[in-house]
């Protein structure tokens, strides 16, 4: 249960990393509607660049999760 415990501590963190390295992921590529507004074709492409960067971060915490644990193994091994 304690591996369980952590294990979902850690996937609440990397959903709490993931927002801002979405909206990052969205500003950098400064999309800009074609007319005054937005329309429902832009604005449900930027929500699936918005869910793509957020699953990129997702990836990415998890990606440092590991090198993490690698470095602190090849510490203490030696």
């Amino acid at each position: 249960m304690k591996i369980f415990a952590r294990e979902f501590l850690w996937f609440i963190t990397a959903i709490i990393l993931a927002l801002p390295v979405a909206y990052l992921f969205i500003e950098y590529m400064s999309l800009t509607p074609a007319g005054n507004q937005s329309t429902i074709q832009e604005q449900t492409f930027e929500m699936e660049l918005f869910i793509t960067g957020g699953i990129i971060g997702i990836i990415f915490t998890y990606i440092m999760r590991l090198v993490v644990w690698a470095i602190t193994k090849t510490i203490i091994e030696e």
